[in-house]
């Protein structure tokens, strides 16, 4: 006898919910139809979540603390922190091909044992080691650059200040 009460007991909630769902499901197939299914949306690059839109309206004169001028003048020093430090970079390679241009073809050795270049003459070592120290400095001026450009994409400051503010490039 339990179980029978058991097993009608279990028939009788099923039905309630069965009830249940049978009267909730024409409000939800009517509120189905009400939505309004929107097109996926179109993807996305990761420049364009970089970047901020330039079409943000500008409250002030200010952006990150600084004004135009500001910005403009730290994106030219980086800038030209850069140039210089590509024109030393060159400057040290162009000295260094020049002294080793006119190294001697003269290997000497030990009898039985094979003549190697002397790439690292006192010469040749203090040069190299300085092309070193300035692809370095190169390295470093360009990461200050895309540094700069990064604080300034988070501070909101518009693209066309970027650049100088009387260069009309």
């Amino acid at each position: 006898m339990k179980w029978c009460w058991k097993f009608t007991r279990t028939r009788k909630s099923g039905i309630g919910v069965l009830g249940l769902l049978w009267l909730i499901a024409p409000f939800v197939a009517a509120a189905a139809e009400d939505v309004e299914v929107e097109p996926p949306p179109r993807s996305v690059t990761l420049d364009q979540l970089l970047t901020l839109p330039s079409a943000l309206p500008v409250e002030s004169g200010q952006h990150g603390g600084l004004t135009r001028g500001e910005w403009s003048g730290r994106f030219a020093e980086a800038e030209a922190g850069v140039v210089v430090a590509r024109a030393e970079l060159d400057e040290s390679l162009d000295e260094l091909s020049e002294v080793v241009g006119k190294a001697s073809n003269w290997k000497i050795a030990a009898p039985g044992m094979q003549a190697t270049p002397s790439d690292n003459s006192p010469a040749n070592y203090g040069l190299k080691k300085a092309v070193q120290r300035k692809r370095e400095g190169v390295a470093r001026a360009e990461r200050e650059l895309r540094d700069l450009i990064v604080e300034a994409n988070l501070a909101g400051v518009p693209e066309d200040w970027h650049k100088k503010s009387g260069s009309s490039e």
